[in-house]
């Protein structure tokens, strides 16, 4: 049967990208900047509660992902489970506007996070219904630039909002709306999977994931990808939550100039994601590509622990102080480092996964991710709680990180060089 070609970059991009700005930008804006400094200004909380929040909610969502993955896949569809999920990203991130003790608000995060990670798994999962194997890194490459795109956006704006703790609840539910408003393209107009008669029932989805565990010997490529993955997200879904306070808490900057930091590294994320790793995706392969990204992660770790709150760099008779430092260097590797992992590790995921079970396996990916998250957030939250939230604390919490982005390349390196073909996408008859 002939096959129909696939839609132009430009109508995937509005049609389907555009929801990773929403995903980015909820979790630059909430996650890494504001709800931190709400539980610490507001709520009055050492700012280690927020860590183990967030080590609750990503358990929460790396036991619900491969179900959610596999019921999905299932039922074909998977717009009708991504708009619940974007529902509830916008009531329960509205609702933390309107709390002001710490259990109620906890539990908006929480509610708010695993609606978030439950979305973006269902909306990675969608990948093989809008690329093939010519364009699949143009689109994952693009779709990452778009996040950050996003992220920039409310950066930027939500910058002139925060200006001291009234302020804060007014970023919630203005996140709320644009979170809507990017996600609503994917809801309703991006390609997606045929819907399916089977059964999408939670015993089903489960039987589905315990049968691919039980036949992991038959997966042997993909389960030590996802070994490497969890190694290395270890660090870099901690580092999205631990840059604000080291931010804060080691550099000095204040909750209203936090822009400072997160700007330079979301435009170096965006225009990196765009022009740079789809030629290194296409030069290389995706596996080499990992492997480039993850050397990129350890020179950052290695770069903050040189670069304290005393440093400074002098250029003839200019100074440059640590907070310019720290922005001008740190900040923007964090930007190439968080760009390049999501580019890479999304092709590389697709080259080793069989489309049929794109959902699933997508899932699986998600756990890994969220697991690391667990063990990451527990990782720095047992440091600090130790060691205290100063310079030492944190400066061996970047140790911990970066063994694990080290470990987690070895996996990685064990993997063939295996690029994306057909059976990897979803069939277009003509």
């Amino acid at each position: 049967m002939p096959m129909s070609r696939p839609l132009p970059w430009w109508s995937i991009l509005w049609r389907y990208s555009t929801f990773e700005a929403a995903d980015s930008a909820w979790s630059l804006i909430v996650v890494s900047t504001y709800f931190g400094a709400f539980v610490q200004v507001v709520l009055k909380r050492p700012g280690a509660d927020f860590g183990w929040v967030v080590t609750i909610a990503s358990l929460i969502v790396a036991a619900a992902s491969p179900l959610l993955g596999a019921a999905a896949d299932l039922s074909g569809r998977r717009q009708p489970y991504l708009r619940v999920c974007v529902l509830g990203v916008a009531v329960f991130t509205g609702a933390l506007g309107f709390v002001d003790v710490a259990w109620a608000a906890f539990g908006c995060f929480i509610a708010a996070y695993i609606c978030v990670n439950a979305g973006f798994t269902l909306f990675t999962a969608m990948l093989p219904a809008v690329s093939d194997e010519e364009n699949v890194s143009v689109i994952a490459s693009m779709t990452v630039g778009m996040g950050y795109v996003g992220g920039l956006v409310c950066i930027v704006g939500f910058g002139a909002i925060a200006t001291g703790a009234a302020g804060l609840p007014t970023i919630f539910l203005a996140m709320a709306f644009i979170y809507c408003m990017f996600a609503f393209p994917a809801m309703f107009l991006s390609p997606d999977f045929p819907a399916r008669r089977a059964s999408a029932d939670l015993r089903s989805a489960y039987r589905r994931v315990r049968d691919t565990f039980r036949g992991a010997r038959r997966h042997r490529h993909l389960f030590r990808f996802l070994i490497g993955d969890f190694l290395y997200e270890n660090a870099v879904a901690s580092v999205i939550t631990v840059m604000g306070l080291y931010s804060r808490n080691v550099m000095g900057f204040p909750t209203g100039e936090l822009r400072l930091i997160f700007a330079p590294a979301i435009v170096i994320a965006a225009l990196s994601a765009w022009g740079l790793f789809h030629p290194l995706l296409k030069a290389i392969g995706p596996k080499h590509s990992v492997l480039v990204v993850l050397a990129l992660w350890l020179l950052l770790f290695a770069t903050t622990l040189v670069m304290g709150p005393d440093a400074s760099l002098a250029l003839g008779p200019m100074i440059i102080g640590p907070k310019l430092l720290f922005a001008s260097v740190v900040a923007p590797l964090a930007g190439l480092g968080l760009a390049g992992v999501w580019s890479t590790s999304r092709v590389l995921l697709t080259a080793l996964t069989p489309v049929e079970r794109s959902g699933e396996y997508w899932g699986l990916y998600n756990l890994s991710g969220r697991t690391a998250s667990v063990f990451g957030d527990a990782t720095w939250s047992i440091i600090l709680t130790i060691c205290g939230e100063g310079l030492l604390g944190y400066r061996l919490a970047i140790v911990a990180l970066a063994a694990y982005v080290a470990i987690g390349a070895v996996f990685i390196a064990t993997l063939p060089d295996a690029r994306p073909s057909s059976s990897n996408f979803l069939a277009r008859p003509g």
